[in-house]
């Protein structure tokens, strides 16, 4: 039909455009990413952690056992989302900052094309719940550049957090689309990962009330089992008592299941454990119920993801569309060694750069391991025997940290279900199978430049045939200036100790063909193939904008600003009442580990009571608030807490400070002054607050979402201030001698 307009609508012939639909029989494609998920932990995959839904999908379908990612949160999750190497994608480390580098600028580039992009494009709508984490944190903020939100790239609808963890009872600024919601309590029962599955269903029933038949994509980025280790209480009692047996025989029993299931290869060793990992009838015998703790709340948290997974396979199967749904489940990266050899009640202090309290402390607080009053981590040895049977951890280029589970099912078309692959295949392949498995083509131009072509491949062939060829042969590793290589069956992988001078030299070679578990080191029998290798990595590091590498911890790559905003950091800033929590990001660096002073200027009548402002959330920060006619104030050292004692609090109008002296090695001391005048002297108060330390900024007249105060929040809630207040300034001061 062609177009024709005449004097009136009938002398006229009218034309619509084309709607672009999806092909006809479009599969629905859903990722759920687990994070820092071992390759073990899943029952299909060795594990004692019940996962029902799991191994439902990997008897429906396949399971990879020679899938590669890059070993931490950010750039695989852009790998994944891009089909391009991280680094090449912008995102060689965490997003949590720009480092001022190609490879390490902490988001996507606008020239590499999503999968949620390239889909939406094909015809299918989309959504995203749970973490993001590929937004620099500058840009977190209400104040922040979008262009890399989840809305921006590709998402319809997105509901989760942006930064890299939050609380699972208290997540600091959920968003909805582009905006934070305002929330100044949770409900008591509220969890993280329920809600990022009700909010998927919900989205799911919208989409099919308005368009039964619209493909879609949808990616569960679930944060769980990430550090805080947060649990439900039912979910906490139902591993009660099942790791007491210890580290070491699960460990070696995961092996024997994985032998016994087909799932490595038989005679595959176990590696000697970590040198850092105690054999458990070596640890402490007053320690091992804290330690079990921990890993019966890592499992829960893990089941609970499970369960969630269920519902989803519920809502398919009611709706008829599980036979055409493409269901990929993996982990960002493996388990952690973070956590010590007795694990933190508190991991937060190591983003603090503290060192563990006292054993004797973390003794007396095990019963609360998984609370809401945690932020836990479990200790190393359970990290090694989730990565079972491979040695090493997150962040390191050993199997550990970048060989994951994989499972993918898709009833309609794999016709062997329950079948393993052994092919190799890389997080970057994910992508170009997707969109082969929807006949959706690659986008050629978005944002009004060339998109880039993908790195990776499609192994949409391998669904198929089980004998189909891997669609790569080789492909480079860097993460925190660990580096590998894998080429044709052979690696090559270089560990370094984190914060020490990068060792360019020491890399071990492993011959996979024969060594699955990576256990021997052929280095000195093949001199020829490990300088091949290394010479490959170096070739793929440049192109693929890898340097320069970088192994300083983590607190001083949290440092790296740029000018702009480290200059905004010696600025005093005014907070008023009535918005939303002040973002971390602008709040931080005005008291981080430096003289500050915090002012607030508010009227009192009698009777009034309720927070002035409140810093933080229950792993640590400050609160001021007025009680029973008294000023009352809080410090959290991250489990070290200072009460100053209570003054009468005058009527009428005041100016309230709290005045803060940094003193070097993390020590201070606080006071408060009424209208100028001291009424509480200084005080020792430590340690001092630093950038990434606690979720949560400022809230101005109360104490949104998680407190910083367990009683109070038990007795008043958000308690918000019953009087007037004007503002709050925070004058930053001289930083400590270092």
């Amino acid at each position: 039909m062609t177009q024709h307009i005449g004097r009136s609508r009938e002398e006229s012939t009218p034309e619509w455009p084309a709607r672009h639909h999806a092909p006809k029989g479009a599969p629905n494609i859903v990722v759920i990413l687990m994070d820092d998920m071992g390759f073990s932990d899943p029952g299909c995959f060795g594990g004692e952690i019940e996962t029902p839904n799991m191994d439902r999908l990997a008897k429906e379908g396949l399971r990879f056992n020679h899938y590669t990612t890059h070993p931490i949160c950010s750039p695989a999750r852009a790998a994944l989302l891009t089909g391009i190497n991280a680094h090449a994608a912008g995102t060689g480390w965490l997003a949590n900052n720009d480092a001022g580098y190609p490879g390490y600028r902490g988001e996507i580039p606008m020239d590499c094309a999503t999968l949620p992009e390239t889909l939406r494009a094909s015809g299918y709508a989309t959504c995203a719940v749970g973490k993001w984490h590929n937004t620099p944190t500058a840009d977190c903020t209400p104040a922040g550049d979008k262009r890399s939100w989840p809305c921006q790239r590709g998402f319809d609808h997105f509901h989760g957090f942006l930064e890299g963890e939050t609380h699972f009872f208290f997540p600091t600024a959920l968003t909805a689309g582009n905006q934070v919601i305002p929330m100044e309590a949770y409900p008591r029962d509220y969890y993280a990962t329920d809600d990022w599955m009700t909010q998927s269903l919900r989205w799911l029933s919208d989409l099919r009330a308005h368009s039964p038949e619209k493909p879609f994509f949808l990616y569960v980025a679930n944060n769980a089992p990430h550090a805080p280790l947060q649990a439900k209480p039912a979910d906490l009692a139902k591993y009660r008592g099942r790791y007491d047996i210890g580290w070491s025989v699960l460990r070696a029993a995961r092996h024997r299941r994985q032998i016994a299931m087909g799932l490595i290869p038989p005679g595959t060793k176990l590696p000697a454990s970590d040198p850092r990992v105690a054999a458990w009838e070596n640890t402490d015998p007053a320690d091992r119920a804290m330690l079990a703790r921990h890993m019966e709340c890592y499992a829960a948290m893990i089941d609970c993801v499970d369960q969630n997974i269920g519902r989803l396979l519920d809502f398919l199967d009611e709706t008829g569309e599980r036979d055409n749904t493409i269901i990929l489940v993996t982990s960002d990266n493996g388990a952690t060694d973070a956590g010590g050899p007795t694990g933190m009640f508190n991991n937060n202090r190591r983003y603090m750069g503290l060192a563990p309290p006292p054993i004797e402390v973390e003794r007396a607080t095990a019963h609360d391991l998984g609370s809401p009053r945690s932020a836990s981590l479990y200790p190393t040895g359970w990290g090694e025997m989730c990565n079972a049977p491979f040695p090493s951890f997150k962040t390191y280029t050993g199997a550990g940290g970048r060989r994951v589970s994989f499972i993918l099912s898709w009833p309609r078309r794999i016709p062997d279900p329950g079948a393993i692959r052994q092919q190799f295949v890389h997080v970057t392949d994910i992508m170009p199978t997707l969109l082969d498995c929807a006949a959706a083509p690659p986008l050629e131009r978005l944002h009004d430049r060339p998109a880039r072509a993908m790195d990776g491949r499609s192994f949409a062939a391998l669904l198929r045939e089980p004998a189909a060829v891997a669609p790569r042969n080789e492909q480079y590793y860097e993460c925190w200036s660990n580096r590998a290589y894998y080429r044709d069956g052979w690696l090559a992988r270089s560990i370094q100790k984190r914060g020490a001078e990068i060792d360019w030299n020491n890399w071990t070679l492993h011959d996979l063909t024969r060594d699955f578990s990576e256990s021997t080191d052929l280095a000195r029998e093949k001199p020829d193939k490990l300088k091949e290798l290394v010479e490959a990595f170096d070739t793929a590091a440049w192109s693929n904008q890898v340097y320069p590498l970088d192994n300083r911890d983590r607190l001083d790559k949290f440092r790296d600003l740029a000018p702009e905003f480290a200059a905004r950091a010696d600025q005093p800033r005014r907070f008023l009442p009535g918005a939303d929590t002040v973002h971390r990001f602008d709040l931080f660096p005005l008291i981080s580990d430096r003289d500050y002073a915090i002012e607030v200027r508010a009227s009192c009548r009698k009777g009034d009571q309720g927070i002035l402002w409140a810093i933080g959330d229950p792993t640590g920060g400050m609160v001021l608030w007025v009680e029973g006619g008294r000023l009352h104030f809080h410090y959290n050292g991250f489990g070290e807490t200072t009460d100053l004692p209570s003054v009468p609090m005058p009527e009428g109008d005041v100016t309230i400070a709290f005045e803060y002296r940094a003193h070097g090695q993390r020590r201070g001391e606080g006071r408060l002054t009424i209208n100028g005048a001291e009424v509480v002297p200084f005080t020792p108060m430590a340690p001092s607050m630093v950038f990434y330390g606690v979720f949560e900024g400022l809230d101005v007249g109360l104490d949104r979402r998680g407190p910083v105060l367990w009683d109070l929040y038990e007795r008043h809630g958000a308690f918000p201030y019953s009087g007037r207040i004007r503002d709050v300034t925070v004058t930053p001061g001289k930083r400590a001698p270092r």
